[in-house]
């Protein structure tokens, strides 16, 4: 590996949470450009743990361990539905692993059952823990992390699959996925599509009993721990166990298509002034009988004509606006702890460091002799000679000297009373704080 792409490799991510390989480096020894160019919603890629150069990690067991799904499973109480048990692809009834318990004065019915996980799981049923990355820290982080790469937003679901056995039977996801090797061995199974690129509306039950049709698979392979594996939408795919257990992660990738940008423009199509928006405002001809062939039938060529118009002035800017706008919702929010967020915003000091919050997305507007900071619904308001201070700080990390000293017109004091409050909107956080999970 040259010491350009190493340096590429191991640059933190955008959201600022990482240190060592960003998440598609350390998955598959590539940039996002690479993968962009060679793979991104086209073709499959395997690679081998030990064909990995980044050496410093090898396996997935620091997201998720064994260990970690039995905390998950026992002490930790993980609820429905962020658990279930599958067997031959089809779901177990929830009281066969679930048990009951008091919480104070309520009755919880969806605990799980430790001797009814085991016993289905010995009998040859798949555990599978749903969502985990709004649960479990590690992978929020490594989530929010890839989200930040790709553009796009993302998920996993982990598989516990006893030996010998098939979660799940031929079939395709409509999203892309990183399969990532934790522990045990998985014989994949990968099928060109049946549906190219399919859609959420084209599930794989649409395809009948038998999408492969005699295909020969284009990759036949066990995996081990430390192997990932990408799948574009719509690859047919299998796996089962050999001799031994297995526990996989599969990262969702759920990319915006064009349809979806299309579908977002069109919410605000026909609310300009021209002809061709009156016309795609008006009703459609009410469904009774009149005399002559086009009495009561849409006037379908006058609707063509009125929405070819609105595609010929729709401006680049309003598409990228659009794209920035589904970018920028991909990174989820970075949780803060309220005790720790309390005690920070009240013992600042003029070295303290801050920084943004990962996943906020604020907005500054003048409003007379006032400065206003949009955070979602909430507007918070400043006077107006902050205003520089405040765009710095909302720029990277900084401090009360730090930001004094960047030429934005405030003082040490003021700069503290300025961090302070945007701590306690929540806006900023203390710059060691390390990215937590999704709570």
């Amino acid at each position: 590996m040259t010491a350009e792409l190493e340096r590429e490799l191991t640059a933190p991510v955008p959201s600022g949470t990482g240190a060592g390989p960003s998440p598609l480096a350390r998955c598959f020894d590539t940039t996002p450009e690479r993968f962009a160019a060679e793979r991104w919603n086209r073709t499959p890629l395997l690679l081998r743990a030990a064909d990995r150069s980044w050496s410093a990690v090898r396996g997935f067991d620091d997201l998720l361990s064994p260990a970690d799904v039995d905390e998950l499973l026992g002490p930790r109480g993980l609820r429905t539905p962020f658990f279930a048990m599958v067997k031959d692809g089809v779901s177990l009834p929830r009281s066969s692993y679930t048990r009951t318990a008091n919480a104070g004065n309520q009755r919880l019915g969806d605990l799980p059952d430790p001797d009814g996980i085991a016993r289905n799981h010995a009998e040859g049923a798949t555990i599978v823990l749903n969502a985990l990355h709004r649960v479990w820290p590690p992978l929020a982080v490594f989530c929010r992390d890839l989200a930040a790469e790709l553009g796009c937003q993302t998920q996993t679901n982990v598989y516990v699959t006893p030996p010998g056995a098939q979660g799940f039977k031929p079939h395709h996801d409509t999203h892309d996925v990183l399969v990532l090797q934790v522990d045990g061995r998985k014989h994949w199974t990968i099928h060109p599509p049946a549906v190219e690129l399919p859609l959420r509306t084209q599930p794989s039950k649409d395809l009948g009993p038998d999408p492969v049709g005699g295909r020969a698979p284009i990759i036949d392979a066990v995996l081990e721990p430390g192997d990932a594996l990408y799948l574009p939408r719509g690859y047919l795919h299998s796996a089962q166990t050999t001799d031994e257990r297995s526990i996989h992660l599969t990262v969702g990738l759920l990319a915006t298509t064009w349809q979806d940008v299309l579908t977002d423009l069109l919410a605000g199509a026909g609310t300009g002034d021209g002809e061709e928006s009156l016309v795609l405002r008006r009703a459609l001809p009410l469904p009774v009988e009149a005399e002559g062939p086009t009495g009561v039938e849409p006037d379908v060529a006058a609707f063509r004509r009125a929405a070819l118009a609105w595609l010929e002035q729709l401006d680049d800017a309003a598409v990228e606006r659009v794209v920035a706008a589904r970018r920028r919702q991909a990174v989820p929010l970075e949780p803060v702890g309220p005790l720790a967020q309390d005690r920070a915003a009240r013992t600042l000091g003029p070295r303290g460091g801050v920084r943004p919050r990962i996943g906020l997305s604020t907005r500054v507007r003048t409003a007379g002799e006032r400065v206003e900071l949009l955070v979602g619904q909430r507007t918070v308001s400043f006077p107006g000679w902050v205003e520089p201070a405040l765009r710095a700080a909302l720029a990277g990390p900084t401090s009360p000297s730090s930001l004094a000293a960047g030429g934005a017109g405030i003082d040490v004091d003021d700069a503290q009373v300025l961090l302070r409050r945007l701590l306690r909107e929540r806006v900023l956080v203390p710059a060691g704080a390390a990215p937590e999970g999704l709570r």
